[in-house]
């Protein structure tokens, strides 16, 4: 049993690198900017869920509403990162990216593939990065690019805050 499951934790593992590194940016493309390694303390963080049960159309639609999210003190920098999942479904097979919009712009200047929508339901995830972004409060929210229009089911999007 203890094999399967060191089995399975790689397997997931693999598949999670290979999805990050596959990749594709649709839309606009830009040079996304990359925190640098270090430490990182999480400050806060903020989850938005829902399940509007609606069809989106081909192109850039919200997936949650826009939040208000702080990043604490009177100086420095805060990375935002989210972490989403969206249920989409009843597609054409064409491609969805899931985006991140801070203060109104898209971070990266495009999204990221995430996957085909099927004319069953799929979950599509991606985890974004926006580095560098003042102390102070920021308006945050996540949207689904789609090539064909789909019906947009759960979503569940963790909103963090980290200091450098």
């Amino acid at each position: 049993m203890k094999k399967l499951l060191v089995v399975l934790s790689l397997v997931a593992l693999a598949s999670s690198a290979f999805a990050q590194s596959s990749n594709r940016v649709m839309g606009r493309a830009g040079t996304p900017q990359f925190p640098t390694f270090g430490k990182h303390t999480l400050m806060a963080t903020y989850i938005s869920a829902g399940d509007p049960g609606t069809t989106l159309p081909a192109g850039d639609s919200p997936v949650d509403s826009v939040h208000t999210i702080s990043c604490p003190g009177t100086s420095g920098t805060c990375l935002f990162q989210i972490d989403a999942w969206v249920q989409l479904g009843r597609g054409t097979g064409s491609p969805a990216a899931i985006c991140l919009y801070v203060d109104g712009s898209m971070v990266n200047g495009g999204c990221y593939y995430s996957g085909d929508v099927p004319d069953d339901y799929i979950q599509v995830s991606s985890s974004i990065n926006a580095p560098g972004l003042a102390a102070g409060k920021h308006a945050v929210q996540t949207h689904v690019y789609l090539d064909g229009g789909a019906n947009i089911g759960y979503y569940n999007i963790n909103y963090k805050v980290f200091k450098p």
